[in-house]
C-alpha cells in the first residue's frame, strides 16, 4: 500500500540537495508526483507531492526534514489526481502595471476558478527615444467549475485592459 503527502520547503539549497532528493525518494521505491522547485541564487522553494510505500514513509520524510537549512513542513494528501478535463494550461500576456496580478486573481476567484499553478515574468522592454516600459506574461494551469467554460474566463481576463491577449495551450 502506498502513503502519498505534500512536502513545502523553503531555504538555502542547490540544485544537487534536490537531486538527492529524489534520489532518496526513488531508491525507496516512491515517486514525485507533481512537483513545483524554484531557485533565486541559493535560495529555494519548493512544493512536491509525493507517493511511497508506506513502509517506507518516514524514511523518505526524514530525508526532507533533516536538510539543514531548509525550512520543512510536510502533510498528508489524497493520492487522486485532477479531472483533466477541466484543467486548462493559458498564458496571458500585457502592459505591465501596478496590482495586475491582484486584477488576474479576482476575475478568476469570482469565478471560483482554482489556480493550480501561476508563473509570472516581467521584462523590460527599452524603446527608441526613452520611451521603456516592461511586458507582464502569467503562465498559469487553472481547474474550471463545470458550469464555467474557458472562453468565458478568457474573454473576461482579456477584458482587463486593451492591451491584454490570453493564449490557450492545448
Amino acid at each position: 500500500m502506498n502513503s502519498t503527502f505534500i512536502v513545502n520547503f523553503v531555504g538555502k539549497a542547490t540544485p544537487s540537495t534536490i537531486k538527492q532528493l529524489a534520489a532518496i525518494t526513488h531508491e525507496n521505491g516512491g515517486k514525485w508526483l507533481i512537483s513545483k522547485v524554484n531557485f533565486i541564487e541559493d535560495q529555494v522553494a519548493a512544493v512536491i507531492k509525493v507517493e511511497v510505500p508506506s513502509n517506507k514513509v518516514d524514511i523518505v520524510q526524514d530525508a526532507f526534514d533533516s536538510q539543514q537549512g531548509l525550512l520543512v513542513q510536510i502533510v498528508d494528501s489524497e493520492p487522486h489526481s485532477h479531472n483533466a478535463d477541466t484543467i486548462y494550461q493559458l498564458r496571458l500576456d500585457a502592459n505591465d502595471r501596478a496590482g495586475i496580478v491582484n486584477e488576474i486573481t479576482h476575475i478568476l476567484d469570482s469565478q471560483g476558478v482554482s489556480i493550480l499553478d501561476m508563473d509570472c515574468q516581467r521584462v523590460f522592454i527599452a524603446g527608441g527615444g526613452g520611451v521603456s516600459s516592461s511586458l507582464f506574461t502569467a503562465n498559469m494551469a487553472i481547474r474550471l467549475p463545470a458550469e464555467v467554460a474557458i472562453d468565458d474566463i478568457a474573454n473576461e481576463l482579456e477584458s482587463l485592459s486593451e492591451d491584454t491577449r490570453v493564449m490557450l495551450d492545448s
